[in-house]
């Protein structure tokens, strides 16, 4: 396995508790965010590490995840949906490359359109997933490398998936991460995870109902009920939050 795969791992395992104990101290900031964010695209194209969704369509197909043992693979799998459900979302939010690059195309301050019917978009996503086995097993084919994932870190400008991807990058300018809202399979299963989370975004008894929270959220998941299930832990709505009735911990 390659030095580069096994830091960006150790990074991701790291960062996830670091983030969480930023979290809870109340020390964190979105300028911290950017700098987690920063390091993850800088791996995803140096060392094309970690790209566990990639990773996880290998195991579809039956191939060697992008030339990791299977075990650390598989490791590295399932413990970020552990720490998902433990935790919370951060290594969608700040530590998956392919999020992270969508997330610092939605910083560039343009009209932002908004998708709110999160059902339909479960619906969709779940399909999409059921998709992606269904090719994989049936047709051994590579969904995401259609999509561009791959070619796009690899910096291979002269095939089309590449500009696929580009393409999605673009839109995420726009769109809040729709490839890891619609189309990503690992953020599909960290999203049921974190749905159960233990630590959360939760509201406290300073809430007074002023709604600012929600409207920040780009995934509509701010509400007093939501699920926190597209929770990205991006800090918008304690950013918004005129009396600190919003914090990170238990039930």
């Amino acid at each position: 396995m390659e030095p580069g795969r096994i830091i960006g791992l150790i990074f991701a395992l790291a960062s996830t508790f670091i983030l969480a104990y930023l979290f809870k101290s109340g020390k964190f900031n979105r300028r911290i965010g950017y700098v987690f964010i920063a390091i993850s695209i800088l791996m995803g194209f140096i060392f094309f590490s970690p790209m566990l969704p990639i990773q996880l369509q290998a195991f579809i197909l039956g191939d060697s995840p992008q030339g990791v043992p299977i075990a650390m693979a598989l490791f590295g799998i399932i413990i970020f949906i552990v720490l998902a459900l433990v935790l919370g979302r951060f290594f969608c939010g700040y530590l998956c490359p392919i999020g992270a690059v969508q997330e610092l195309a939605y910083s560039i301050p343009v009209k932002k359109l908004k998708i709110e019917n999160k059902k339909a978009m479960m619906a969709f996503r779940l399909f999409f997933l059921l998709s992606i086995i269904v090719a994989g097993v049936v047709f051994t084919a590579n969904v995401l490398g259609y999509i561009g994932v791959g070619n796009f870190f690899l910096l291979s400008v002269s095939t089309i998936p590449f500009w696929l991807f580009a393409g999605i990058v673009v839109l995420s300018i726009f769109v809040y991460r729709p490839f890891c809202r619609l189309a990503c399979p690992y953020g599909t299963l960290l999203s049921l995870s974190s749905a159960k989370g233990i630590f959360k975004l939760r509201r406290n008894d300073k809430c007074i109902k002023c709604k600012k929270c929600e409207k920040a959220c780009p995934t509509s998941e701010a509400g007093a009920e939501d699920m926190k299930m597209e929770c990205y832990m991006c800090y918008r709505c304690l950013e918004v939050c005129p009396v600190d009735a919003i914090e990170y911990g238990k039930q």
